[in-house]
């Protein structure tokens, strides 16, 4: 609901959160685990790091391509609303 506002607005509190899906969960842990494991470009971040990808997952126990496309794909969010801010 927030986001399809315009502007855009964050949601102002944790309960109006949409509880992620089952089949999301590994990946979003293993993305909040490394988001900050950013590559840099001269303009800001470009890409996630996949080594720290593959580290946390392997930390984690959790095997799979599909975890590992899920994280980045949350990683292009993620920069992309970094870019937004700035």
């Amino acid at each position: 609901m927030y986001a399809k506002r315009k502007p855009r607005e964050e949601p102002p509190c944790i309960t109006c959160r949409i509880d992620s899906l089952p089949e999301n969960k590994d990946a979003l842990r293993i993305f909040f685990i490394m988001r900050t494991q950013l590559i840099m470009g001269p303009s800001g971040p470009i890409d996630l790091n996949h080594l720290a990808i593959d580290a946390a997952m392997l930390r984690e126990r959790i095997e799979g391509r599909k975890c590992f496309n899920q994280v980045l794909d949350l990683g292009q969010w993620w920069i992309d609303r970094i870019s937004e801010k700035e």
